[in-house]
C-alpha cells in the first residue's frame, strides 16, 4: 500500500558543509555545444552523480529567475525584485552531501537567435547527451546516475530512462500529471483572475492552446499547421507522444522514484501530486512539502528550502544510493532504539566504540530541535536514555552525528 509522506520534518537540524570542486564543462547535443557546470565533493571519487533536468523556458545552469513585473507583485509580493538561483542552490546542497551534480544551460538560453529548427530531441532531450558525457569522466560512478527533473523536466526524465539501462533513480520536483496544454490553460486563467487581469482574453488564449493541441493529438496537423511558442507542429507531436504518458513511463521504468510536491505551488498545484500518486504504482514515495512555491522556495525567501534538499538526501540514503562521503553504515555503525513507539522515554544503543564525538538530536516534524545530547568517546554498547514525557504524540527524528558522519532514524511518541 502506498504511503503519502508529509516531508516537512526531515533532517533540517543537521547540515554538513564540505569543500566542493567545480568545473566548467561542455558537451555536444544535436550538433550544438551545451555549456554547464560539473561540481563534486572534495576528493577524486568516483562519485554518484545527479543530473538536474530543468523546467521550461530559456534558463541557465543556475536556474536564474528574476522576480520582477506585475504578476510577481501580485502572486509573490514578498519576493518582488529578488533573483532566485534555484538549480545552483539545489546542486550545492546535494554536493555538500556527497553527490556530484551536473547543471547545464538550456539551448534556448545559449542560442536565442541561432538555435535553428526546433525539434523535440534538440530542445527537450539534452539530458541524454549529459548522461553520455558524465559516463566519460573518471570521477563519476557510472553505476549510480540519478536524474532530477523540475517542473516540465520531471515529465521528461521517465521518457529518457525508458531507453537506457544506466539510470539508477528518478526524482520529480513539482512535476505534473496534467498534460502541458491543460496546465497552461489553467495557469493563464488563474493568473488573470487572481491578479485582476483580462479573464476573457486569458480564457480565449487558453482555448486556442487547447484547440491547437487537440489538432496535434488527433494527428490532424500537417506542414502548414503554424508553430506554437516557436516550435513547429512536428515537435509538439513528438512531445505529446513522450510526455502525455508520464505516469506510464514511470511505471515502465520501475526505478526507485521520489515525487515531491510543493504545498503552495501555483503553477503546478498540489493536486497534481495526488494525480501522480493515483497512477504511479511502482513507488509509495509521494512527499508533499508545505510552505513552498513552484520554485522550491518559501513565498518570502528567495533561497531553496533546506527541507526540500534534506528530503531528497534522506530519500536517497534510504534507498542505499551511497554518496561519496564515507557513511557510518560502512563502519558497521548500528543503532537500536527501544521501545519504538515509546510512551515517555526511550533508550539508544550504539555498538561502535571508536567514536570520539557523538551528537544526538531529537527533532520534531518541522525540523525544530527538541533536545540534544553530546558525548565524548562513548564506550561500545553504552545505553543512552532520553526522557521525553512532555512532548506531544507524533513522529520525530533522531539525528545522530558521529565524527562528522550521520544517520537518521524515525521514532514515534504514542
Amino acid at each position: 500500500m502506498k504511503r503519502n509522506l508529509i516531508a516537512s520534518f526531515l533532517l533540517s537540524a543537521i547540515i554538513f558543509c564540505r569543500a566542493q570542486q567545480s568545473y566548467n564543462i561542455t558537451f555536444l547535443h544535436d550538433n550544438k555545444v551545451v555549456y554547464g557546470t560539473f561540481t563534486t565533493p572534495s576528493g577524486s571519487g568516483p562519485f554518484p552523480t545527479i543530473i538536474i533536468n530543468p523546467g521550461s523556458g530559456a534558463i541557465d545552469r543556475d536556474g536564474t529567475i528574476p522576480f520582477v513585473g506585475g504578476n510577481v507583485a501580485c502572486l509573490y509580493p514578498n519576493l518582488l525584485n529578488d533573483t532566485l538561483k534555484i538549480y545552483k542552490e539545489l546542486g550545492d546542497a546535494l554536493v555538500d552531501s556527497g553527490y556530484a551534480v551536473l547543471r547545464y544551460d538550456k539551448l534556448e538560453y545559449t542560442y536565442p537567435t541561432t538555435l535553428g529548427t526546433i525539434t523535440f530531441d534538440k530542445v527537450w532531450l539534452p539530458v541524454e547527451s549529459a548522461i553520455d558525457y558524465i559516463k566519460t569522466r573518471s570521477d563519476v560512478d557510472t553505476t549510480k546516475i540519478i536524474l532530477i527533473g523540475h517542473s516540465e523536466g520531471s515529465s521528461i526524465i521517465p521518457f529518457i530512462a525508458n531507453g537506457r539501462n544506466d539510470v539508477k533513480a528518478l526524482i520529480s520536483i513539482a512535476g505534473s500529471r496534467t498534460p502541458l496544454d491543460s496546465l497552461l490553460a489553467y495557469q493563464l486563467v488563474y493568473i488573470a483572475r487572481t491578479c485582476n487581469g483580462d479573464t476573457a482574453a486569458a480564457q480565449a488564449q487558453a482555448n486556442q492552446i487547447l484547440s491547437y493541441f487537440n489538432v496535434i493529438r488527433t494527428n490532424a496537423w500537417n506542414t502548414n499547421t503554424p508553430s506554437l511558442f516557436g516550435a513547429p507542429a512536428s515537435a509538439w507531436y513528438d512531445y505529446i507522444r513522450a510526455v502525455d504518458s508520464v505516469s506510464i513511463n514511470y511505471n515502465i521504468d520501475h526505478l526507485p522514484t521520489l515525487f515531491t510536491g510543493m504545498g503552495q505551488d501555483i503553477e503546478v498545484p498540489p493536486s497534481e501530486l495526488i494525480r501522480l500518486q493515483n497512477e504511479v504504482t511502482i513507488t509509495g514515495d509521494f512527499w508533499s512539502i508545505p510552505g513552498l512555491i513552484h520554485y522550491m522556495t518559501p513565498n518570502n525567501d528567495p533561497h531553496v528550502s533546506p527541507v526540500l534538499t534534506d528530503t531528497i538526501i534522506y530519500w536517497l540514503r534510504q534507498h542505499v544510493l551511497v554518496t561519496g562521503v564515507n557513511s557510518i553504515s560502512a563502519r558497521n555503525f548500528f543503532v537500536q532504539i527501544k521501545p519504538n513507539p515509546f510512551v515517555s522515554s526511550f533508550s539508544v544503543l550504539i555498538n561502535e566504540g571508536e567514536i570520539k564525538n557523538l551528537d544526538i538530536r531529537l527533532t520534531n516534524t518541522l525540523g525544530q530541535l527538541i533536545t540534544e545530547q553530546e558525548y565524548k568517546s562513548p564506550a561500545a554498547n553504552d545505553i543512552l536514555i532520553f526522557n521525553e514525557n512532555s512532548i506531544p504524540s507524533g513522529v520525530y527524528f533522531l539525528n545522530i552525528l558521529a565524527d562528522g558522519e550521520f544517520i537518521s532514524r524515525e521514532i514515534i511518541k504514542e
